[in-house]
């Protein structure tokens, strides 16, 4: 090599010796990155450690810092786009972990009896559906409630003839788990006084005649031979059910999917479409298909990501399907319906656990609730301890002595705080004061240390998180504002606990607590606003609070009075 050549390469690297030298000399401002966002006022961390900051900085998709307002003023560049709370707050974007998404999207265009009080007012509404619709069009409704009705009496076949002779009629109850047919309906899909009623599910019939009353509960509704009269593709279902969520504040929804809805969601996360996050979770019959195409727990990215199994043991409080170690003290003899044996049940728990599966079980009643925690302990003393945090969906009564053991076995409880405010209008009543105590024990299980998720279960309840927060602060009705005080109130949660189980304890639920669920700096940029401070407000102020911005990634996807 010439002497010159040499002699200039050795100059240039002691010239960048002396550049990276004098960047690190004591006393050198180090590059300060210039935010894309920066929101100033009141902001909530969701963090124990520093729960209150004046302001907070966004670059690209994450949180570049949090702090007083001198602090985050460095980040402030002539490009930087800043938003100023005056009278709002700003938490951690809401994370409902256990919703029906696509279903959800398709009860927005379906006729809905959500609230209907009386027969008579469902009979006004089929009645003028049917002159909607061509002769002879079956009618699909959801949403109905019995226990609001005189008596709280299951409604019958009758009820329905009268206004709908011609079509056949099919209406899902409230909580999804029985429907209410007419007699056409009922003939068309050949159920009579012959069918018997299939495993894990009941046929209501006339005691003195043998003959179907109208009402299918559990895996009797799969009777069901009609199909609606409204078509809406399930693309179209998740289109709507994605613009509903970000206007609400939603950030990210734990959704049921199937491995063909999947594909939906992927095309749409190609696609830019998705406003929120998903985490799917499939259903525990498509564990085999898992298996066999190599598709595993948490494979997937930040916007879409593969959840748990899930599974059914048992059936709702409102359907009297939820399965009871005593029988209910409002039907004495049932006790509800499980959906597996009992040793079946515990041999999908060893499987799905063996193969490394999260696997989230829908258990309402307390024996529902005590057959899963005994699955959950036999696989882990088999197979060894392994961070799988598997869940039970809803855990709605359980037994004082199984609380403790959802901390014992890393068992996340993912509850559903209006199912509470809802089912407390009939709870007592289907199984006594006694056993009440122990229903939707939320604070009980915070003070064992347990991890709580929360959600909405929409459709089955609206998609709102201001009525799920509404509900863990104040344990009362949402329509009625009773009982002064709220029900069994030592379960009442802060507000701060309520925020912090549809956050954070949302993000653990889903293996994400390291990326999101709380504010600082490194995290997803994801933040739901509202326009009025709801923690210094009545709680009532929550049910209204408006929701001004969701943000995700650092992108504002929902504006008030805007796009």
């Amino acid at each position: 090599m010439p002497l010159k050549i040499f002699l200039k390469q050795i100059l240039l690297l002691i010239l960048a010796i002396i550049i990276l030298a004098g960047a690190a000399l004591p006393g050198k401002p180090a590059a300060v990155n210039i935010a894309d966002l920066v929101i100033i006022g009141k902001i909530f961390t969701g963090l124990n450690s520093r729960p209150w900051v004046e302001a907070l900085a966004i670059t690209g998709d994450k949180i570049l810092a949090t702090g007083n307002r001198q602090e985050i003023k460095k980040y402030i560049g002539s490009k930087t786009q800043q938003i100023e709370l005056k009278e709002g707050v700003a938490i951690p974007g809401l994370i409902d972990a256990h919703t029906h998404f696509s279903s959800g999207g398709q009860s927005l265009i379906e006729l809905s009896f959500r609230g209907v009080d009386s027969i008579e007012k469902i009979q006004q509404m089929i009645a003028a559906r049917i002159k909607e619709l061509p002769p002879g069009s079956p009618v699909f409704g959801r949403d109905y409630d019995h226990t609001l009705f005189t008596g709280q009496k299951w409604p019958d076949r009758k009820d329905l003839d009268k206004v709908a002779p011609e079509n056949p009629v099919v209406i899902r109850r409230v909580d999804g788990h029985s429907a209410w047919l007419n007699s056409l309906a009922l003939k068309l899909s050949g159920i009579n006084w012959k069918t018997p009623d299939p495993f894990g599910g009941e046929i209501l019939r006339d005691k003195s005649t043998g003959e179907p009353t109208g009402i299918l509960k559990e895996s009797a509704m799969n009777l069901i031979k009609i199909e609606p009269s409204i078509k809406s593709s399930r693309e179209e279902d998740i289109l709507r059910a994605l613009d509903h969520a970000r206007q609400l504040g939603l950030t990210d929804v734990h959704a049921s999917t199937d491995l063909k809805e999947l594909d939906i969601y992927r095309k749409l996360r190609s696609e830019g479409r998705l406003t929120l996050r998903i985490y799917a979770w499939l259903p525990v019959e498509e564990m085999n298909e898992c298996l066999k195409l190599d598709i595993k727990q948490s494979q997937g990215d930040e916007f879409l990501r593969l959840g748990f199994l899930k599974a059914f043991i048992d059936g709702t409080l409102g359907s009297g399907t939820a399965l009871m170690f005593e029988p209910f003290a409002d039907a004495p003899g049932q006790a509800g319906l499980a959906q597996y044996s009992e040793k079946e049940f515990y041999e999908l728990i060893d499987r799905a656990y063996a193969h490394g599966f999260q696997v989230g079980t829908h258990a309402i009643g307390d024996k529902g609730v005590n057959w899963v925690l005994n699955a959950i302990e036999k696989a882990q003393k088999k197979h060894g301890q392994k961070n799988l945090r598997y869940r039970i969906e809803h855990a709605q009564i359980i037994k004082p002595e199984d609380g403790k053991r959802f901390k014992e076995l890393g068992v996340i409880a993912s509850m559903q705080p209006t199912h509470c405010t809802t089912d407390m209008r009939f709870c007592e009543q289907r199984i006594g004061q006694e056993r009440s105590k122990c229903a939707y024990p939320w604070k009980a299980l915070l003070d064992t240390g347990a991890s709580l998720a929360f959600g909405s279960d929409w459709p089955v309840e609206p998609l709102d998180p201001r009525r799920g927060l509404y509900s863990a602060v104040t344990r009362k009705n949402i329509e009625h504002d009773f009982p002064e005080g709220g029900w069994f109130p030592e379960q009442k949660l802060s507000l701060a606990e309520a925020i912090q189980c549809f956050t954070s304890g949302a993000a653990y639920a889903s293996f994400e607590e390291n990326i999101k669920g709380t504010l600082e700096a490194g995290k997803l940029a994801d933040l739901t606003v509202y326009g009025l401070d709801i923690f210094s407000r009545e709680p009532k102020a929550i049910l209204t609070a408006p929701v001004i911005y969701t943000i995700v990634g650092g992108k504002i996807v929902y504006q008030a009075n805007g796009k």
